[in-house]
Formats: C-alpha cells, structure tokens, sequence
C-alpha cells in the first residue's frame, strides 16, 4: 500500500472508530447485516477451521465466525483503535494490527482454511493484496471478497469524493486476477453482482447468480468475489 494513502485511511478510520454507529463503510446496519450474510454463505462450512479477517473494524464478522464453530479466528486491521477494543472485549479471538502488504508479518502468520477481505481492496493494490492473500490460503481453502464496483455510478462519486485514494477495482479487473491466482495455485472462482432492489422490504440488496462472465446489464453497487483453492468444486 501506498504509505500517503495508507496514512490516510488509517486516519479517516481512526475517527470512524470512535462513532457508535458499527457499519462503517455501508449506508445503514441492514446493508451491513446482508453483506456479512453472503459472505458467510460464500465461505461455506468453518465448522473446525481457522479463519483470518481482514479489514476487521468492529469485528462482527469474526465474531460471527467463532460463534458458527470456527475453530480459531483471526482479525486484523489497520485501525489500531479497533483492535484494542477486541482485545478486551472479544480476547478469545486473535486481533492484530496489520496489513497484507508487509510480507513478513504474513510470513509469520501460517496457513487459513477460509479468509475474507470486506471493503478492503478499495485502499489498497488489488492484485499484489489478493496474492498474498492467496498464498495464505490452505490446501481446500476459501478466499471471500466484498468490494465496490467502480463501473457503478454510486461508487463513482465515492472515487470523485476521495481522489486517487479510493481505487475500487471493476469486475473485470476481478476475473483478471481470479484467472491468475488459480492458474499459480489451482482452483477455481467465480463472481456474483450486488445491487439495490426496487423492493427493499425484506433485504437491501439482489445479488445477482454466481459467474464466470461478468456481463452484467445495469452495473452492480458491489462484487462478491469467491476463490476456492483446489480440492473442493467448483461454485455454480
């Protein structure tokens, strides 16, 4: 990560943290509460795994994870306010402060049988970050991403808010890198599309069938990204 950019996003979380309101980079806790349901579907059984969190804010993802049966859980951000306050509140789960782009930190880490990246990949080098990620990954293991779609209108005044800073990668961009990781590791990935409903009533969001071919007719607000790291089939 870019040190100028890193400083200011560690910054700009800094003062999030001290906020009560826990959805951080969604407009409301219903937007929240949905992503974090599809990204749980998406890593699919944690029963007995270890799982690694990235981006992990007020950790309810973690959380969630140990509360389904993970065997260990992990958290890790950049916001050192965050993960003071885990470590009092939550100390069963491991919380550290750090990133993906200090390779030996990672090093230092071992393996994962699932990782998830939600609202990360807009603050930092997309390709570089899902690499190292990937190579964290174990033997049969799952790689989760949540991002915003930079085609989308929405996500366009985002980018237009925080010039050269906020960089959300487009679904094609996704399917670029997704063919790299399992071409160097093996495996398979697939995409789904994330939009607003016309009827919000039970859910905000319709997500779109899982795909290879992002060919989608009215671009997403976000991109659920999925890896699976040989020996498990193929998401369809």
């Amino acid at each position: 990560m870019n040190e100028a950019r890193e400083a200011f996003w560690a910054d700009y979380y800094d003062e999030l943290s001290q906020r009560a309101e826990p959805w951080l980079d969604y407009s409301n806790e219903r937007v929240q509460a949905q992503t974090f349901g599809a990204v749980l579907s998406a890593l699919g059984p944690v029963v007995g795994r270890r799982c690694l969190d990235v981006g992990c804010g007020f950790g309810q993802l973690g959380r969630a994870l140990e509360a389904i049966g993970a065997n260990q859980v992990m958290g890790i951000d950049v916001t050192s306010q965050f993960i003071e306050r885990l470590r009092a509140q939550h100390p069963s789960i491991r919380w550290e402060v750090g990133t993906l782009d200090n390779a030996a930190y990672c090093a230092s880490l071992g393996t994962f049988d699932r990782i998830s990246l939600v609202e990360v990949l807009q603050y930092v080098s997309v390709g570089p970050t899902l690499r190292q990620a990937w190579e964290l990954l174990a033997p049969g293991g799952r790689l989760v991403v949540v991002v915003p779609n930079r085609e989308c209108p929405i996500v366009a005044r985002a980018m237009q808010r925080f010039p050269g800073k906020y960089l959300p990668p487009t679904a094609h961009e996704l399917a670029s890198v997704g063919d790299a990781l399992c071409t160097l590791g093996g495996g398979s990935w697939a995409l789904q599309g994330m939009s607003f409903a016309e009827d919000q009533t039970l859910n905000p969001y319709a997500i779109s069938n899982w795909t290879r071919v992002p060919a989608f007719v009215t671009a997403p607000n976000r991109l659920l990204f999925a890896a699976l790291k040989v020996s498990e089939p193929s998401l369809s």
